[in-house]
């Protein structure tokens, strides 16, 4: 398939696609040509880089791992299980300041009733 119906299958721009193989998250596609040819694997490496982004994974994340994958020619479960682990602890890290984001905005809140309720 070409870049357009890559693009269209994954929901990504093609802009994003050449931003992903400069970076090294995508194999350089075969050639037709001037045209690359993108196959189903690329397919699904282009879903599994949106679904890492949309739970928080930066690309730079991203491409530490496939940077890893490539020198040692298999990916690298221990170091991908080792960043999970790690976005794990920012996501509780950012619920517990949410939490007592929260408790502060109640605690203003009753503050502002108490001093501007009207009886």
């Amino acid at each position: 398939m070409y870049i357009g119906q890559l693009a269209a299958q994954t929901g990504v721009t093609q802009k994003a696609i050449r931003h992903y193989e400069k970076l090294g998250l995508l194999p350089i596609p075969q050639r037709k040509g001037n045209y690359r040819i993108y196959d189903q694997m690329h397919v699904h490496l282009v879903n599994m880089i949106r679904r890492a982004q949309s739970v928080g994974f930066s690309l730079a994340e991203i491409s530490e791992l496939a940077q890893i994958k490539a020198q040692q020619k298999c990916f690298p479960l221990a170091f991908a299980q080792q960043l999970f682990q790690e976005k794990r602890q920012q996501i509780q890290q950012q619920q517990e300041k949410l939490v007592a984001i929260e408790k502060n905005l109640i605690t203003l809140e009753q503050e502002l009733v108490s001093l501007y309720q009207t009886d």
